[in-house]
């Protein structure tokens, strides 16, 4: 009986021990369709990356190539391309959650603004998919089954640009896009990734819509729909006038 416990043991140890090699080994694979997955149940459209580098040891991590894709109807097939991500990890939090990453960089990240031939903004559409709530701090008796609690202290976003494209006008702009500095996302107790995702993305999303409407992107809808006015009046005018004819003896 001893012998048959103490190899039942021995065969745990050895479970264990091929779970956390396995981890260990595969870990930049599992953070990368960690962000695909909730980067993509965030926004509902594709998030795709090109890779991910993750040294345990020193604590720090990179992300490189990510995109958001635009919802359907627009011409370019990114809402946004944030290049290279830099992260610095709390390596002593990873004993147990909330995981703590101490910052995630985002340097020149590009923003795609466009409104299409139905007049239609993709950075709104874009936010109009991302579920309802936030980051919420939860308890620590509170489970959850939507993956690890995490708390992320700083995200910066810098040196970023949007390109505008208005379809219908032909017309493409370039607007410098602001700093955003964002603190203590995930709150005192952490939250889901997909929380996390949508608030970062949300936060972003309205920067860049606020940017892009201060430097004329609302001027240049404006004139779409006095333009889509003005041929519904021209189309009106024909018609009653095609109707008056008819009334007119011959």
């Amino acid at each position: 009986m001893k012998k048959f416990t103490l190899g039942f043991i021995f065969i745990i140890v050895l479970a264990i021990g091929a779970g956390i090699y396995y981890v260990l080994t595969n870990l930049d694979a599992l953070v990368e369709a960690a962000i695909e997955e909730h980067g993509s149940k965030a926004t509902q459209t594709a998030v795709r990356v090109d890779k991910v580098r993750i040294d345990l040891i020193d604590g720090a991590g990179a992300v490189y190539g990510l995109t958001v894709a635009n919802p359907k109807g627009f011409s370019d097939p990114h809402a946004f391309s944030l290049g290279q991500i830099r992260i610095k990890i709390d390596i002593q939090s990873l004993k147990e959650e909330p995981y703590v990453i101490d910052e995630i960089t985002v340097r020149a990240p590009q923003v795609f603004a466009e409104i299409n031939k139905d007049r239609k903004n993709n950075l709104n559409e874009l936010k109009k998919n991302l579920p309802i709530g936030t980051a919420t701090a939860k308890t620590k008796q509170e489970k959850t089954t939507d993956g690890p609690r995490l708390i992320i202290r700083r995200v910066l976003f810098s040196d970023g640009n949007i390109q505008t494209k208005v379809v219908q006008l032909n017309k493409e702009y370039q607007v410098k896009l602001p700093t955003l500095n964002m603190t203590n996302v995930g709150g005192k107790n952490g939250a889901t990734p997909a929380q996390i995702a949508k608030e970062i993305i949300g936060r972003f999303t309205d920067m860049a819509v606020a940017e892009v409407k201060k430097q004329g992107f609302n001027a240049e809808l404006d004139k779409l729909k006095a333009g889509a006015k003005e041929k519904l009046k021209e189309e009106l005018n024909i018609k009653l006038e095609d109707q008056l004819k008819g009334l007119l003896p011959k």
